[in-house]
């Protein structure tokens, strides 16, 4: 287990003090790009593509790609944060939004699916009046700095919410900078990661709690990547009956509130699109209250993607990178039983 011991300089290292507002990390889509886009939609769509059927092939874009490579690079080895803006979501329907979404995601990676319903394109929405204990991408509570299982995630926003759903960035090396300054006592703890529990996300055979450690910080040829989801790692805990010592929960008190402490908030507005490194950056959400009419109700458009050139990675972070299977007869919630009472537990 090799610790990182050097602060980390580079533009990944960055804090959200440093940013004036989102235009900061916002690149701007140019008409050229735009009247692109929509060429290449309606060919699509007349040719009877769908979802599951477009690919990179079908959305080639000569015009877009220098402007898209850029972002991707800002994402792999830049601050591993941007905003793509200037895409009129009051233009198009749903439909076709995902489309768009879809074919430029295929320009930065491959998507995989986001839970046990197999959806590549995920809709972060509240569905709790039907599912109460739905994963926190589609109920409207708080959601916790973590990072999810692929190499870049991305929300399109299709329909901002009445109140809140405010989006919480931070960098991972700007949080390693500041444990590693104040707390470095937290380090080994985090290098040396804990099992998870698998949420009902484990296939038929396969164990509910992961039967290895997985780091929050791994440090692999020179590039320091995060993995973490602190409810998974409590269920763990708490089902094994191995309970957290308290130098772990110290451990895991203190990043979180570092994450926050260097964190970028902003509201995502619509026809924008948010992409994140998942390694080197951990995201959040604040929690958000619905407008009455359904049809208002809000509606972010989600991508999880792998790409073979990202980085390398721990090999118990690999593992973890290419999605969740799809399980037929599953819904994405999660509920267990403690004690005399029932506890529902959210999961991303």
């Amino acid at each position: 287990m090799e610790v990182l011991k050097e602060a980390i300089r580079d533009a990944s290292a960055w804090k959200g003090s440093d940013f004036r507002s989102k235009e900061d990390i916002t690149l701007h889509f140019e008409t050229e790009h735009l009247d692109e886009i929509d060429a290449t939609l309606k060919t699509a769509r007349d040719a009877g593509l769908g979802l599951d059927t477009l690919e990179r092939r079908h959305f080639e874009l000569p015009r877009t790609t220098a402007f898209l490579q850029d972002a991707r690079e800002e994402l792999r080895s830049g601050r591993g944060i941007a905003i793509l803006r200037g895409i009129d979501a009051s233009r198009y329907s749903v439909p076709e939004l995902e489309m768009i979404y879809w074919g430029i995601g295929t320009h930065f990676g491959v998507g995989v699916s986001q839970s046990v319903l197999g959806d590549r394109l995920g809709h972060v929405k509240d569905t709790t009046a039907t599912d109460p204990h739905a994963r926190a991408y589609r109920n409207k509570q708080e959601l916790t700095p973590h990072t999810d299982t692929s190499d870049i995630v991305g929300l399109m926003c299709v329909r901002t919410a009445r109140h809140g759903g405010v989006s919480i960035a931070s960098s991972v090396a700007a949080v390693h900078n500041v444990l590693l300054e104040r707390f470095p006592q937290y380090l080994e703890p985090l290098y040396e990661g804990f099992p998870y529990h698998r949420r009902g996300e484990n296939l038929p055979g396969e164990a509910p709690i992961t039967p290895h450690r997985i780091p929050v910080f791994s440090y692999v040829q020179g590039q320091l990547s995060t993995r973490y989801a602190r409810s998974y790692i409590e269920t763990a805990a708490r089902e094994s009956g191995k309970p957290l010592n308290q130098l772990q929960i110290d451990a895991l008190n203190c990043l979180e509130q570092l994450t926050y402490e260097v964190a970028f908030e902003f509201q995502l507005d619509p026809g924008e699109i948010y992409l994140l490194n998942n390694y080197a950056v951990l995201h959040a959400r604040t929690a958000f209250e619905n407008w009455p009419e359904p049809e208002r109700a809000r509606l972010l458009l989600r991508l999880w993607l792998t790409a073979d050139d990202w980085r390398h990675l721990d090999p118990r972070i690999e593992a973890t990178r290419g999605g969740i299977s799809a399980q037929a007869g599953k819904l994405p919630s999660f509920e267990r039983a403690f004690g005399s009472g029932r506890i529902a537990t959210q999961s991303k």
